[in-house]
């Protein structure tokens, strides 16, 4: 799977996000691309609710394949087929990106908003953040009037490694879910 690099992990302070309007929930589609140490190609669909995310990937055959839970400090993943659970820091191994994009910042894209980075990182980080491109494009796929973030590019140029995730569709809804009762049918 290649090396990872150092395990430090970048701080980045949160900052108030302007989510849209009124909305207190979010649904929707989307298709992540993975070239480099893991090649592939996986639709998903997601639900959030501000502060956390629930993803469900299906497989090229349309199997439900990983489920994956974000909240503001964690990232926990369930590999449906071969029944393995993962943690924060064995995700990091697949991902090295996520040492700089942050749980929130995924939930943030989710939802169409821009994560801002801190433009200081210490010495040791910013030689890390120096190998990683983050590029952002936006277009209206929403039921917002407005465009907003529907694609995200997370390249590691030191491991010659990128992860694509293409937002297809986005409803913005006025109704909370309960993101944590997903997780806890799943785990039982």
């Amino acid at each position: 799977m290649g090396c990872a690099g150092s395990r430090t992990s970048i701080h980045v302070p949160i900052e108030n996000v302007e989510y849209p309007g009124s909305f207190i929930s979010c649904t929707g589609k989307g298709k992540i691309i993975s070239t480099g140490a893991m090649n592939g190609a996986m639709t998903f669909s997601f639900m959030s609710q501000r502060d956390s995310s629930f993803i469900q990937f299906k497989d090229p055959l349309g199997r439900k394949a990983l489920l994956m839970w974000l909240t503001p400090g964690s990232v926990s993943a369930w590999n449906i087929i071969e029944n393995k659970k993962y943690n924060y820091n064995q995700i990091l191994v697949f991902f090295p990106f996520l040492q700089i994009v942050k749980p929130q910042d995924i939930t943030k894209f989710l939802w169409g908003v821009r994560p801002i980075y801190d433009k200081n990182l210490d010495q040791k980080l910013s030689i890390i953040a120096e190998n990683i491109v983050l590029d952002f494009k936006e277009d209206k796929i929403s039921n917002l009037d407005t465009p907003s973030l529907c694609l995200a590019t997370f390249e590691d140029k030191n491991l010659n490694q990128s992860v694509k995730i293409k937002i297809k569709n986005r409803i913005l809804k006025p109704t909370a879910i309960n993101i944590r009762t997903a997780w806890e049918l799943i785990q039982s």
